[in-house]
């Protein structure tokens, strides 16, 4: 059964920067120096509440191809990864904000990068929703009507790229920042990383 989604509502704090910091060293020794979850977010005005004015029912996988959408299908029907492989980074963030979405956890393990760190999948789900699914539903909400989402050049690598997902409500300006880490010839999302901090601050 879905979980039902709050309606959302952001308030503007004037000139706040959020940002969790996780610092991952790849298989090829690289660091990401980058969280998966960086909220950067500068605002001059009062305090106010974005309208949104799209009135249709809105997918982060709208901007794919028809060739996409079809291994992305394929993906979910037979759980192949493979099927992923052409997927640029960009992409990968659209399709894990789908399956957040869609609460299919099975297939957000899939594409986590792995590292050899991942648990088995029981336990990953089971830390995922207790640490991390409500903050993610709430990244869904904020971003789904997105203004852009880009590679950042100077920062990427041949293995890590960073992806920005940003928003614009007025003058306020929100960026997320995920890295996303190759695999295995193809590209997977660092939920883990994270999911590992923020177990570790709950236990404190």
């Amino acid at each position: 059964m879905k979980l039902k989604f709050p309606i959302l509502s952001v308030f503007v704090v004037s000139s706040l920067i959020l940002i969790a910091c996780s610092d991952v060293t790849t298989k090829s020794g690289e660091s990401t120096a980058v969280s998966s979850h960086t909220i950067q977010h500068v605002e001059e005005s009062k305090s106010t509440t974005p309208v949104i004015d799209r009135n249709y029912d809105f997918t982060y996988l709208e901007e794919l191809t028809e060739e996409k959408r079809k291994l992305y299908e394929e993906f979910l029907n037979n759980g192949n990864i493979t099927s992923l492989k052409p997927f640029t980074p960009e992409e990968m963030v659209l399709i894990m904000m789908n399956l957040i979405f869609e609460n299919n956890f099975d297939k957000l393990y899939v594409i986590t990068y792995n590292n050899n760190e991942l648990p088995d999948k029981q336990t990953f789900i089971a830390e995922y929703i207790d640490y991390l699914l409500d903050e993610d539903i709430q990244n869904y909400l904020m971003y789904r009507y997105y203004d852009r989402i880009s590679l950042d050049k100077d920062s990427s690598t041949e293995s890590i790229a960073i992806v920005h997902l940003e928003i614009i409500f007025g003058s306020a300006h929100y960026r997320k920042i995920y890295p996303i880490l190759k695999e295995d010839g193809m590209w997977k999302v660092d939920l883990y990383n994270y999911m590992k901090e923020k177990k570790a601050k709950s236990e404190k």
